[in-house]
């Protein structure tokens, strides 16, 4: 009788590790909190040479972009991954179809960018990336 409790007990504990597992998915990036993202409520001017922009970090949720006349302006939402060192991978979208990532070092003030258009064009661009004081 031990033997067979045993038994149950163990596939009950194995059937419990398996729903878990399968709720939690090991690959998944957390988004960075507020608290963890340092361009929080700074701003910075990013030049990749043919087109800068500027890009006030409201949160690490939340992002105006700005072109430099001011006429092209958005909020977007953001997804923000730390990398490490103030490095940090800045997912958004601004508009149905355009897809931007960017992968900005802030300590050295150093920006790349992945952009995917709805016409299937892409551009990858490096860049500077400086506070704006």
């Amino acid at each position: 009788m031990k033997k067979i409790l045993l038994i149950a007990a163990s596939a009950l504990s194995l059937a419990s590790l398996t729903v878990h597992a399968q709720a939690t998915d090991p690959h998944a990036v957390p988004q960075a909190a507020d608290a963890e993202f340092s361009p929080t409520g700074k701003s910075y001017n990013v030049d990749f040479g043919d087109q800068q922009f500027r890009l006030d970090f409201k949160s690490a949720r939340q992002m105006v972009f700005t072109s430099p006349d001011g006429k092209n302006s958005a909020t977007v939402d953001i997804n923000v991954t730390p990398i490490g060192n103030d490095v940090y991978m800045i997912y958004w979208s601004r508009r149905p179809g355009q897809y931007v990532v960017h992968v900005d070092d802030f300590r050295n003030g150093v920006a790349y960018t992945n952009i995917f258009l709805p016409d299937g064009k892409s551009s990858r661009r490096r860049g500077t990336l400086v506070e704006v004081k």
